[in-house]
């Protein structure tokens, strides 16, 4: 993450959980087209005209039910890369100063509410393939084999599953941005000593961002921050 992204996460103590509008690929959460070429052909080797009826009213209402379930997705995005490497810098940070944040599964769905739900991310063939099942939350557990080298882990906050005390503390964490009117974002407090277990400076940060960046670290009681392995000198 750009370093202004690392600097709000430490002062504020909340992780950061765009609405899944925000996440810069428009088919998260959508229905696959491999999955829609499924359901016509089932339909269309249908044995009867009832049949086939039912067929398509199924295929409509999941197709629906799901469009109607985005609305409510709010997305924490993590690496299961054991490296730092140079396609996510480019893809995650808009500069050279940035940071990689390091933590674990176990620790994460620790820190979370019980109502947000974590897994692996799987990749599928968005044009030919099909999501394995007809849970609804297949859809935002699945991305297009196009994005697979982020070998990514989620969390997912879906303020539709969170009711009476649960939703209270959704609405508590949920925000508009006041400089970006109708940006919405999840963002839990959310214990930093314990998610934090490593930051990795960008390769080629600036310095005096990276003195920022340790200066900040030590201030909250974090480790001292990593370099970068494309960072150390080269040996001839």
């Amino acid at each position: 993450m750009d370093y202004e992204k690392f600097e709000w996460l430490v002062e504020n103590s909340r992780l950061f959980m765009p609405h899944v509008d925000k996440l810069g690929d428009p088919f998260e959460g959508t229905t696959p087209n491999g999955e829609l070429a499924w359901w016509n052909r089932k339909a269309e080797n249908a044995e009867s005209f009832e049949q086939r009826q039912i067929i398509e009213h199924n295929r409509r209402i999941l197709s629906d039910m799901a469009k109607q379930f985005r609305n409510y997705y709010y997305i924490s995005c993590w690496s299961m890369n054991k490296y730092e490497n140079y396609a996510m810098w480019k893809c995650y940070a808009k500069s050279n100063n940035a940071v990689a944040v390091r933590s674990n599964y176990a620790v994460l769905r620790s820190l979370l509410p019980i109502y947000v739900e974590m897994g692996m991310v799987r990749y599928i063939d968005y044009a030919t393939e099909r999501l394995p099942s007809m849970n609804l939350f297949e859809y935002i557990m699945h991305k297009d084999i196009y994005y697979s080298h982020e070998n990514e882990i989620r969390a997912v906050a879906a303020s539709i599953i969170a009711k009476d005390q649960l939703a209270k503390h959704f609405n508590e964490n949920h925000f508009e941005l006041e400089k970006s009117p109708g940006f919405y974002v999840y963002a839990p407090l959310i214990d930093l000593k314990q998610l934090i277990k490593g930051v990795v400076l960008h390769p080629e940060i600036e310095a005096d961002i990276k003195t920022r960046v340790i200066d900040l670290c030590l201030a909250k009681g974090l480790n001292r921050p990593e370099l970068s392995r494309r960072a150390q000198e080269p040996v001839f």
